[in-house]
C-alpha cells in the first residue's frame, strides 16, 4: 500500500524538477488549498461570534429572569414564583432549556426544578461542566459551555447563586440549542466564505497562468534565440533578457565563442599540417620519379599521401561538426545553387571525353547545417563517380527535408552497368577498388561515409530507374 504513494511523490518530485510551469502550478494548488483552510477557520470563528452576540445576551437574560423568581417553599425548600417570560421555555423540545441544581462539594449534581420544555429530562451535563459548576462560588457572574446534545451543539450557561431564606448554594443552568439562531446566519455566511473562497481560486489561477505565460516568456525567447544561433541566423545571443537569466545568456555566449575559437584553432593546426605534410612527400615523389627505378617506393610514397590526405580531411570535417549530433553551429549553406555549379563544371570536365547528360531535379531549395565546402565534396563525390561509370545519363535530385529526422536528400542516378549488393559492401570498404584501371587511392567512398557519419546522415546504395547505381545521401537540414 505504501509502494504506490512513494512513486507518485517520486514522480511528482522529478516534475517539480524538470518544470518551472510545475512548479508555478503546485504554489498555485498550495495557495488555493491554504485560502480554502482558512476560509473554514474564518467561518468557525464566525459562527462562535454568531453565538456570543446572539445567545449569550439571551441565556444571560433568562438566568436574571430566573434568579429574580427564586426564593424559599413552604418547606424552606427553592421554587420559582413564576416561569421565564419566554413562552418557548414552556414548549415541549423546544430547543429552550433551564433547571435548577443545588451545589454540594464532591456529591453530583441533583436538579431540583428543571423547564416544562425538558419533559421530566435533564440537561447532560459533561463531567468537566459539573467539576466547573461545584468549583464556581456565588456573585462569579455566569460560566459558559458549549457541549454536544442529541439535538446539536448545546450552548449552556452555569450561575451559582445563594437564595435568602434558602440554605446552600444553586446553580441556574440554562441551555440553547444554537443551530436554529445561526442557521440562517451561517447559511448565508458560508455561501459569501464559498464565494469569496471560489473567486480567490479563480484570482490566483489567473495569476499562475498569467505567471507562467508572463514570467516565462524570457525564457521562450532565449529558446528561440538559441535556435537562432544553431540554424546559422545569429552568431551570438544579442537579445535583451532579464537579470535572473542573464548569467546563463553570458555562458551561452561565451560558449559559442570558445566553439567558434576551437573551430578556427583547428582548422589552423589542419592547415599547418597539411603544409608540412605535403612538402616533404612531394620532394620525395619528385625524387622517385627521377630515379624511375624503385616502384616499391613510389607505390609506398602514393600511399602515405593518399592516407595524409584522408587523414586531413577526417580532421578538417570533425573539427566543425559538433559531436553529439553531427550539426554544425552557426552554419546555413544553401543546396540547389551549389548543386547547380557543381553540375555544371562536371559537364565542363566529361564533356570533352563521353557525351554525358546531367540534369538537376528539384521542386525548391533546402539549406544545408553545414560548410559549403563539406557539402561540395560529399556531392562531387557522388556526382563524379556516376559520371566516371554511366554511360551517357546522369540524374540529381534534390528532395525536402524528412520531417521525423530532419534530413533533406540529394539523389545521384546513372545508366551504367551498376552495382550488386556484394560489389556495394565492397565498395564501401576503406581502400577496396572495384575499377582496378582507375587512377585514385580507393578511399572515396570510405571517406565520404565517414563524412556523412559525421554530419549524423546517412548514405544509401541501390539499384536504379535508369539500370545503373542509386546514391541517396541524407543530410541535416536546418530548422
Amino acid at each position: 500500500m505504501t509502494a504506490a504513494p512513494a512513486g507518485i511523490l517520486q514522480k511528482f518530485q522529478a516534475l517539480i524538477r524538470r518544470s518551472m510551469a510545475a512548479r508555478l502550478l503546485t504554489v498555485a494548488v498550495v495557495s488555493v488549498v491554504g485560502l480554502v483552510f482558512m476560509g473554514l477557520i474564518a467561518q468557525a470563528q464566525f459562527n462562535a461570534q454568531i453565538v456570543r452576540l446572539a445567545v449569550d445576551p439571551e441565556i444571560e437574560s433568562v438566568a436574571n429572569d430566573l434568579i429574580g423568581n427564586a426564593g424559599p417553599g413552604l418547606n424552606g425548600e427553592l421554587v420559582l414564583r413564576d416561569l421565564p417570560f419566554d413562552p418557548r421555555y414552556l414548549q415541549p423540545l423546544s430547543g429552550r432549556y433551564f433547571e435548577l441544581v443545588q451545589v454540594r462539594e464532591n456529591e453530583p449534581l441533583q436538579p431540583q426544578t428543571i423547564s416544562p420544555s425538558l419533559l421530566d429530562a435533564a440537561i447532560l451535563l459533561p463531567e468537566n461542566v459539573q467539576e466547573a459548576i461545584r468549583a464556581a462560588r456565588p456573585g462569579d457572574g455566569g460560566h459558559y459551555f458549549t457541549v454536544n446534545s442529541a439535538r446539536g451543539d448545546l450552548r449552556i450557561m452555569a450561575r451559582v447563586e445563594s437564595i435568602p431564606e434558602v440554605s446552600g448554594n444553586y446553580a441556574f443552568v440554562i441551555g440553547v440549542e444554537t443551530s436554529a439562531i445561526i442557521a440562517p446566519a451561517a447559511n448565508l455566511v458560508g455561501w459569501a466564505f464559498a464565494v469569496f473562497v471560489i473567486f480567490c481560486a479563480l484570482m490566483v489561477a489567473a495569476v499562475s497562468a498569467l505567471q507562467i505565460r508572463v514570467g516565462l516568456e524570457p525564457l521562450h525567447a532565449l529558446q528561440r534565440d538559441i535556435a537562432a544561433v544553431r540554424r546559422g541566423d545569429a552568431e551570438r545571443l544579442e537579445g535583451e533578457y532579464p537579470a535572473e537569466i542573464q548569467p546563463v545568456t553570458n555562458e551561452l555566449n561565451a560558449l559559442v565563442d570558445h566553439n567558434r575559437e576551437v573551430v578556427e584553432r583547428a582548422r589552423r593546426h589542419v592547415g599547418n599540417l597539411a603544409h608540412a605534410l605535403k612538402t616533404p612527400i612531394a620532394v620525395l615523389k619528385n625524387a622517385a620519379a627521377g630515379g624511375g627505378e624503385d616502384a616499391v617506393m613510389k607505390q609506398s610514397i602514393e600511399e602515405m599521401e593518399g592516407f595524409v590526405e584522408r587523414q586531413l580531411r577526417r580532421a578538417r570535417v570533425a573539427a566543425r561538426a559538433e559531436a553529439s549530433s553531427g550539426a554544425t553551429i552557426a552554419y546555413r549553406t544553401p543546396v540547389l545553387k551549389n548543386l547547380e555549379d557543381l553540375v555544371f563544371m562536371m559537364e565542363q570536365r566529361y564533356d570533352s571525353t563521353k557525351a554525358m547528360d546531367i540534369s538537376i531535379e528539384a521542386a525548391g531549395d533546402v539549406t544545408f547545417r553545414g560548410e559549403r565546402e563539406d557539402l561540395l565534396e560529399m556531392a562531387a563525390n557522388l556526382i563524379d563517380n556516376a559520371c566516371k561509370y554511366g554511360t551517357s545519363q546522369v540524374i540529381v535530385r534534390l528532395l525536402p527535408a524528412f520531417e521525423s529526422k530532419g534530413l533533406f536528400e540529394i539523389v545521384v542516378e546513372d545508366d551504367g552497368p551498376g552495382l550488386s549488393d556484394a560489389e556495394i559492401a565492397r565498395a564501401m570498404e576503406r581502400g577496396a577498388r572495384l575499377d582496378e584501371a582507375a587512377p585514385g587511392q580507393g578511399l572515396g567512398l570510405s571517406i565520404l561515409t565517414e563524412t556523412v557519419e559525421l554530419y549524423a546522415g546517412e548514405l544509401i546504395f541501390e539499384r536504379g530507374q535508369l539500370g545503373g547505381l542509386k546514391a541517396r545521401l541524407r543530410l541535416p537540414a536546418t530548422d
